[in-house]
């Protein structure tokens, strides 16, 4: 059987996501020049290969892209590593010498039909509905296939995407997203390449084009320094240690976040959201946490200066955590946007808050999405579904690591 090997110029999430065949949703997000075309064409092979001898597909927005993307990629890839192919222009397959399973090429310009397949590749998934992308994960069900994976790739179009949402905000099952960064790709690309791009585009497109992240295309990110592939990572609840939970009092969403303390850095472990009204009483909010194994002898909790004043049920909602047997710290006034800002974005740049890539989405979104007023350079607060996560995060890294060493004074109070 003909073998190739891949070029040794793959790096970073290129590299990660060739060798994922684990992850049923992968895809890759990456900024201009990152070379995620051809990455998907290394993977189109490689998953050509393990899932002998089935056939596969290649979902393109249209023939078009294909012509100009797609299919000279391929072409650059296989002549580079003298492989023998055949491509039928006509019926739009590829046969590649390892396998007798071909890769159909299938446009999302209409309902996507044709053969079953043991996988499929989609190339600028952001350009094709998420009604094609269902269709797609629908026709791969071929018996027998060992890695019936559907790849993607593409450049992210912001949080409104419906792609933001099953891969960042209400992950799929088994789904992952890797980030590519173009500066990563600089050793394949025209000097001054990235500062053309730079030059070109306001910082927040940059951080899509450059960085691969999915943000608010409207305007400026008020986390900037927040990077998923720097600031993102994995971490284990671990027992007997402490949690501490940041929260923002809001009616709906009530959004709370988890956290551990080790070394001095911020870990990210979980949240909690309470949607749909249910977030009117505290209590509810408790026994969430206590549901999930947040108790008053582990946790303490973080609360919004406002819940000093505001009234659930006749006391004041800092009472109401007390009396639950809850430590709460919480200080008088809340920091001005200006300081918090500052202080989040120092903390993120010098790697002392982690993120968990998957356990919380809200608060992932926030960090992505959230806007900055130019003006008053406070939280643009238009949207009801952002800031509430991101502003008890904020709260809580106010008195763990606040700003400049400004200790203002911090009212504890509860039974421990």
């Amino acid at each position: 059987m003909k073998t190739y090997r891949a070029s040794t110029e793959l790096v970073g999430s290129q590299w990660d996501f060739i060798k994922d065949d684990q992850t049923k949703f992968l895809h890759l997000s990456a900024g201009y020049g990152f070379g995620k075309t051809r990455t998907l064409c290394y993977k189109i092979l490689d998953l050509s290969k393990k899932n002998f001898p089935h056939p596969g597909g290649l979902v393109v927005p249209s023939y078009t892209d294909f012509s100009r993307d797609v299919k000279v990629a391929m072409a650059e890839i296989l002549d580079e590593h003298r492989i023998k192919y055949q491509y039928h222009g006509g019926e739009h397959w590829y046969k590649f010498p390892w396998t007798p399973g071909r890769v159909y090429v299938a446009t999302a310009e209409k309902q996507i039909r044709g053969p079953n397949w043991a996988y499929a590749a989609i190339n600028e998934l952001t350009l094709i509905s998420l009604e094609r992308y269902r269709e797609v994960a629908g026709r791969v069900r071929l018996k027998g296939a060992k890695n019936p994976q559907i790849a993607s790739s593409g450049t992210p179009e912001g949080v409104a995407s419906a792609f933001y949402e099953i891969f960042v905000e209400k992950p799929w099952e088994n789904s992952r997203c890797l980030y590519g960064d173009t500066r990563d790709n600089l050793h394949n690309l025209e000097p001054g390449y990235v500062k053309a791009i730079m030059d070109s585009y306001p910082a927040a497109l940059a951080d899509a084009y450059i960085r691969g992240l999915w943000v608010n295309m409207a305007g400026n990110r008020f986390y900037f320094s927040y990077d998923p592939k720097q600031n993102d990572r994995v971490t284990e609840i671990q027992p007997y240690e402490t949690l501490h939970v940041s929260m923002d009092l809001n009616v709906d969403p009530f959004c709370t976040a988890v956290w551990q303390v080790a070394n001095g850095k911020l870990y990210n472990v979980d949240e909690v959201v309470l949607e749909g009204g249910e977030g009117y009483k505290t209590e509810n909010m408790l026994n969430a946490l206590k549901a999930r194994g947040y108790t008053p002898d582990r946790t303490i909790l973080y609360p919004d200066p406002a819940a000093k004043a505001r009234n659930t049920r006749g006391a004041p909602d800092v009472q109401v955590m007390r009396e639950a047997g809850y430590e709460v710290r919480v200080k008088n006034v809340a920091p001005r946007f200006r300081e918090r800002q500052l202080n989040v974005n120092n903390r993120f740049d010098k790697h002392q808050i982690f993120i968990h890539p998957t356990k919380s989405p809200k608060l992932k979104k926030d960090l992505l999405a959230v806007e900055t007023d130019p003006i008053t350079g406070e939280k643009i607060k238009k949207n009801m579904n952002l800031t509430h996560s991101s502003d008890g995060m904020d709260y809580m890294v106010d008195i763990l690591m606040p700003f400049a060493n400004h200790k203002s004074q911090v009212s504890t109070t509860g039974l421990r």
